[in-house]
């Protein structure tokens, strides 16, 4: 391995005005020595260590990315793609990522402080301890899709209540009156009950109803077929709070023999691409991932160079991306 000790050697100079060089500290080295150490470096493939400069600069260049769960979470369509954002607009920063998979909020302090992280950002669900977090790490935290109540935060969401009325809309439109909501998370996340709220308000403004036996969180999709497909009152609508919920969903349901969208009609959330290569193609709420995750970075950024910026709460939109998973029902009559 190629030290400075190496390169100070062969340039005739001291470690020191090497590690001058190494860490653009020009002004204090004369031009014949910066050309002449620099095309020694590139000659050697030296790659300066990291965590040394770090320690040096007082700065680690880490931005820590939190997120709720075990590894597995990142078989979910939404986190892979924005972790995979995230991480990208990290390094063009001239940043580290630093992946962090938190099942206890305890682990949460251990991990920023023990790396020496210069700010985070949270994917998942922190809501209940938000207010712990910022006061024991006094960095920039920029929390994604949180329902908290503390007031000073800095959160990048979307309009999850506008969502589950946009579903709700069309299926009206399209002639549906019986309907049901799926999800995994409804008793756990504010954002899946913000998605429900806003399906079901929207159905009962239209003098139709979303009663509780068709609100379903079940642990496996066999049981969610199951209940689907034996309700007193048969639905033709269903709202799934995410698009791989959905897209299994279809899969097992057309294993069974029925068909979509003639059987039933589903609407999907988040527009991930896997959404448009199904059959038939999922309509779905589209939220930008792309956007969320850019305004993460840029605004965690801002607050790294001014830390006296104010917190900011920004609510993305979403729409509905119509497509082939919704039949219309006044035609179908007709």
């Amino acid at each position: 391995m190629i030290t400075l000790k190496d390169i100070a050697k062969e340039a005739g100079v001291s470690v020191m005005t090497v590690s001058r060089v190494v860490n653009m500290r020009y002004s204090e080295v004369s031009e014949e020595n910066i050309e002449k150490i620099n095309s020694i470096i590139n000659r050697l493939g030296y790659v300066p260590n990291s965590s040394a400069r770090s320690l040096s600069s007082k700065s680690s260049k880490i931005i820590s990315i939190i997120i709720q769960g075990e590894n597995n979470v990142l078989e979910t369509p939404y986190n892979a793609t924005m972790l995979g954002y995230i991480v990208q607009h990290v390094q063009e920063c001239g940043f580290n990522a630093m992946v962090h998979f938190i099942n206890e909020y305890s682990d949460v302090t251990k991990h920023l402080q023990s790396w020496n992280a210069e700010g985070a950002i949270f994917l998942g669900t922190f809501d209940k301890n938000i207010l712990q977090i910022q006061e024991n790490n006094k960095i920039p935290l920029v929390f994604t899709d949180s329902y908290s109540s503390v007031r000073q935060l800095i959160n990048i969401g979307i309009d999850d209540y506008k969502g589950g009325v946009l579903a709700a809309r069309h299926f009206i439109e399209n002639g549906h009156r019986e309907f049901a909501f799926v999800t995994l998370h409804t008793s756990v996340s504010q954002l899946i009950q913000q998605r429900l709220r806003g399906f079901k308000d929207t159905i009962e403004n239209a003098g139709l109803s979303l009663s509780e036996e068709h609100i379903l969180e079940p642990f496996q999709m066999e049981e969610t077929i199951q209940r689907l497909t034996t309700l007193k009152k048969p639905v033709t609508a269903i709202f799934a709070a995410a698009d791989n919920t959905a897209i299994e969903l279809m899969d097992q349901l057309k294993k069974k023999g029925y068909r979509i969208p003639e059987d039933f009609s589903i609407i999907g959330f988040d527009n991930l691409p896997m959404s448009r290569y199904v059959s038939p193609q999922l309509t779905t709420i589209s939220q930008d991932i792309m956007k969320k995750a850019h305004y993460a970075i840029d605004i965690l950024f801002q607050h790294l160079n001014d830390p006296a910026l104010p917190t900011q709460n920004i609510i993305l939109d979403v729409e509905l991306i119509k497509r082939e998973s919704v039949l219309d029902r006044n035609t179908f009559a007709k």
